[in-house]
């Protein structure tokens, strides 16, 4: 039985990419798409679907990759761990993150990480990452939510939560008039989240309010959602540190202050209950130095 096959197809399934696994487990392109094609012979069925665009699983690859992902991952980490006798967080710690969460905080626990510890190296990529990401090779993947998180096998710790506001431009607010209530929002344009079906605020009374918002714009991009409702076309839920410029401006106007949004969280979701390697427990440290203090 030829381990590194297996090992070879996790690291492309995860990373969704040859040239990517290639560069994470130091090996030739070449060597990694021989030992997927070896597996895929020796079990007689395709595990990837390949094409000039993109590298998709097959159904019987992903229900593979399923159960070899935590097994290998248990592995990394006991060799990792083994290794590294001192404790000595080295190598190349990879983190995916939302954008506003990685500009807005993570700036200054990065720079204390590397300072304290030169044999490390971090690779921040800024993308969409969500509770359903399976890792794809990261070591820690942040990731933001308003509502209960549904059960999973994933080690996913809470980190932060963003304390929020709805805003508007003046242009907006003199079209409509300011909203004594959540119920008058259902008739304002909205600019939300993709997969964001409520608003809940918590309202001078003690109870929670809510309402489904619509409107012209959905993304998970805040700088996207910043910039629609400068330029009125909706009311924004947005973090009140993100916008506090444009609102001390009058670019932004603040509605229904005596209602408080539901803070958004955004949680650390990390590869696997087993050992952590020294790289991910020491920048997890800083995360609760500098986030929690």
């Amino acid at each position: 039985m030829n381990w590194n096959d297996w090992y070879a197809f996790t690291a492309v399934a995860r990373s969704g990419s040859f040239t990517r696994a290639a560069e994470q487990l130091g090996w030739p392109k070449s060597s990694l798409s021989h030992a997927v094609a070896r597996l895929e012979q020796a079990l007689g069925q395709r595990l990837l679907e390949r094409s000039t665009r993109r590298l998709a699983l097959t159904e019987q690859g992903s229900r593979l990759l399923a159960q070899l992902a935590p097994l290998f991952e248990r592995l990394d980490a006991v060799a990792a761990d083994a290794g590294d006798a001192r404790d000595e967080a080295r190598g190349v710690l990879r983190i995916a993150t939302p954008y506003e969460f990685g500009a807005l905080q993570l700036g200054e626990v990065v720079n204390d990480v590397l300072a304290r510890h030169p044999a490390l190296e971090i690779e921040l990529e800024v993308r969409t990452p969500d509770v359903d990401d399976t890792g794809a090779g990261y070591d820690v993947v942040f990731f933001t939510s308003a509502d209960a998180l549904p059960d999973s096998l994933r080690v996913v710790r809470r980190v932060y939560s963003v304390a929020r506001g709805l805003y508007a431009a003046p242009v907006l607010v003199g079209r409509h008039g300011l909203p004594r209530d959540v119920e008058a929002l259902q008739r304002w344009p909205c600019l939300s989240m993709p997969g964001e079906a409520w608003w809940r605020f918590q309202g001078p009374d003690g109870r929670t309010h809510e309402f489904q918002p619509h409107g012209p714009l959905r993304t998970n991009n805040a700088a996207l959602r910043l910039q629609a409702a400068l330029a009125g076309h909706g009311a924004a839920m947005l973090a009140a540190t993100y916008c506090r410029r444009e609102v001390e401006a009058g670019a932004l106007q603040p509605l229904l202050p005596d209602h408080v949004p539901h803070p958004l969280k955004v949680y650390a979701q990390l590869p696997g209950r087993g050992l952590v390697p020294a790289r991910t427990r020491v920048f997890m440290e800083a995360v609760d130095r500098f986030l929690l203090r």
